[in-house]
């Protein structure tokens, strides 16, 4: 947030999840980088605990395009992680925002800083391109003069660039691509925080991909920020579509696929993994000293965040997508109002109960996952599309509703005579909201299209026709009729 097809799905239909290594567990922290022994103490104790990486960031900012922020703490950190077997990941995005919007940023010359930065830490194998890009405190604009999503584009050029250079420097980078935020308003009018879900983003930037006739993938993996909507919240609480938190991963692979699916950028279908390379449940530290400032938000308690934890790494351990989890941070920030204190431990070092949980976590799965579970497959219809209940008075007047679990767009048709369900559905195929007899609607989640459908020959059967197009991919159609006579 801060610093910092058909037989292929055949088959994963029938997987289980459970013999998948475990992901591996580690933490998005600048600490070691800042701290004044570089780290000698920081990365052994991460370690110890059984964290495998830490994602330190390094900005880009394109006034200044040959510097490599925080260069010289990164030379001195970089060596003692290794040594401490710590492996390094670098999140690597052009910063300030301003600097992206008045043109100041190019993603060539993104592209140049990436090749200084690669050639300069030569053990880095791992880079996270871009950060939050469907928020506004990282990506301006997030649309365009016609409320069309505009961030997506822009991002998506920037990850190119990046990618293509950091594989000319070392074709065995890993190319993490975006840092998505798992929430957005999609409203270009918002008062404040006018952002993209990531849902929406995913199409957007598939859009652009298809368009630009790219050959090349733009990303190894997708790296993805599953906070919780509040830090109240148990783990397997999720979001309201568009948005998505870990609980809803599977809303985030059916995005990918529906941007991506049958292009030269693999999905979770072919081998594209996830990374989860910012989570956190902040928890209260009002009683304790050495923080400043007032929270503002609420959090949770130190046993809670506890069994969280341990339940994320036991849950990523059974997801085969899932390569790493992240926990933002290992230490926590000082200031409770612009920071962040969800780390494994406090402040001055000392751990939290969820150090003890997570360490038992990766004990637990080391092998792999203890529960195994079916294995995800994307949608090919409208997810959660139910067959309408349908109202019918006098033989003349049909009231029904069109349910989904995502976006979709309506078509509803009364068609003249009786037609079975294929007939059906292509003859409304063929229709428009304009057509005559037609109408046209949008379902989301807990908000139906609703529809009033009149016919003028009540002695004659007729039709009504439904069908629904998933917002996501127009591929993804599903569409149900009823003869009434």
């Amino acid at each position: 947030m801060r610093r910092t097809v058909a037989a292929v799905v055949s088959v994963a239909a029938l997987a289980l999840a459970g013999g998948a290594a475990a992901a591996d567990i580690g933490a998005n922290d600048d600490t070691g980088k800042y701290a004044a022994d570089s780290g000698a103490v920081f990365f052994p104790q991460m370690a110890a605990l059984g964290l495998e990486q830490s994602v330190m960031t390094t900005r880009f900012v394109p006034s200044n395009p040959t510097a490599i922020q925080d260069g010289e703490a990164l030379d001195r950190s970089i060596p003692i992680a290794d040594l401490a077997g710590i492996r390094v990941s670098l999140a690597v995005y052009p910063y300030p925002p301003r600097e992206i919007e008045d043109g100041t940023a190019t993603p060539a010359a993104f592209a140049g800083w990436l090749t200084l930065v690669a050639q300069r830490y030569p053990t880095v194998k791992q880079f996270v391109v871009m950060n939050e890009p469907n928020q506004p405190a990282f990506m301006r604009p997030q649309f365009g003069p016609s409320g069309a999503n505009a961030s997506a584009a822009r991002a998506g050029a920037f990850l190119a660039a990046g990618y293509d250079a950091l594989k000319a420097v070392d074709p065995a980078i890993r190319v993490i691509g975006l840092g998505l935020s798992p929430r957005g308003n999609d409203n270009p009018a918002a008062p404040s925080n006018i952002s993209t879900s990531p849902v929406r983003f995913l199409a957007a930037l598939g859009a652009w991909y298809r368009s630009s006739g790219r050959p090349l993938p733009l990303m190894d993996g997708l790296s993805f920020h599953p906070y919780p909507n509040k830090a109240t919240d148990p783990l397997d609480r999720g979001y309201r579509w568009p948005n998505a938190g870990f609980a809803d991963l599977g809303r985030i692979k059916q995005a990918l696929w529906d941007a991506f699916r049958d292009t030269a950028q693999p999905t979770t279908v072919n081998g594209l993994k996830l990374y989860l390379d910012e989570v956190g449940w902040q928890v209260d530290t009002s009683t304790l000293s050495g923080y400043t400032g007032t929270e503002n938000v609420p959090v949770t308690d130190d046993a809670s965040q506890a069994g969280v934890y341990g339940g994320l790494v036991r849950a990523a351990s059974c997801d085969p997508h899932i390569a790493e989890v992240n926990i933002f941070g290992f230490y926590d920030d000082t200031p409770r109002d612009s920071g962040f204190q969800a780390a494994l431990h406090h402040l001055d070092g000392t751990p939290r109960a969820s150090a003890a949980a997570v360490q038992g976590a990766i004990a637990e799965t080391v092998a792999g996952c203890a529960s195994p579970v079916p294995a995800w497959v994307p949608a090919r219809r409208v997810i959660g599309a139910a067959t309408p209940v349908w109202t019918i008075q006098a033989r003349q007047v049909i009231r029904f509703e069109t349910p989904a679990a995502e976006g979709a767009d309506v078509v509803a048709c009364l068609l003249p005579g009786s037609l079975g369900g294929l007939a059906a559905a292509a003859a409304v195929g063929q229709r428009t909201a304009q057509s005559p007899g037609c109408m046209g609607g949008k379902s989301l989640p807990l908000r139906p299209a609703a529809f009033t459908l009149r016919r003028s020959l009540p002695l004659r059967p007729v039709t009504v026709a439904v069908r629904l197009v998933a917002e996501s991919s127009s591929r993804r159609v599903s569409t149900f009729s009823r003869t009434v006579r």
